[in-house]
């Protein structure tokens, strides 16, 4: 987000609005958040067959068209879905080969049918939903590095939900985290290094 807008308030100011930014989005009850959350100390680059980033994306786009294919059981025509992605030169070309490359060959989890197209890349400064994106990423990212649950709580409220286990949101770390997230998935969808 520009910061000319914002300058003007206090701190405590700035933090009410950010706040009152994840209220809104918690009261969304037609959103819904996936993320891929990686523990970098648990993630082994020679046992990984994906980068780091290759792999998020992977599990990112595998979990957004499970969410399509089952909004679209027995509801007449597929739902479809586009991914919105901040433009950044340096993984623009590499996040459109690998999307071409799933809807080509699937990902490891599933064929992808109802994602159309490659991501399509904005300048988030323009892009209002971008920005409320980066607002959920922000929350996240504090809560798994600091705790800090204010802003996550909220946000993590619209995490896509199965049989009430969150299955859009996952958090890559080990066996012992007690996070909320890997909670949410109830161990059996939070995937653990040994």
């Amino acid at each position: 987000m520009k910061t000319e807008a914002y300058i003007h308030l206090t701190f405590d100011e700035r933090k009410n609005f950010v706040l009152d930014l994840a209220e809104c989005i918690a009261s969304w009850s037609f959103a819904r958040l996936f993320a891929e959350c990686i523990d970098k100390i648990f993630f082994d680059p020679s046992r990984a067959t994906h980068t780091l980033d290759e792999q998020a994306f992977e599990q990112l786009v595998s979990r957004f068209e499970h969410y399509l294919q089952n909004i679209s059981r027995g509801s007449g025509p597929n739902h479809l879905g586009i991914l919105v992605h901040h433009n950044n030169l340096t993984i623009e070309k590499k996040h459109t080969e690998l999307m071409n490359k799933f809807h080509q060959k699937g990902t490891l989890w599933t064929q992808v049918n109802n994602i159309i197209e490659t991501p399509l890349f904005v300048d988030s400064q323009l892009t209002s939903m971008v920005q409320i994106a980066d607002v959920c990423a922000y929350a996240l990212r504090r809560y798994l590095e600091n705790r800090e649950e204010t802003l996550f709580d909220h946000v993590f409220q619209r995490a896509d939900r199965k049989d009430n286990v969150v299955v859009g949101v996952r958090h890559f770390s080990n066996n012992a985290c007690k996070c909320k997230i890997c909670e949410a998935h109830k161990r059996k969808s939070c995937t653990t290094i040994e």
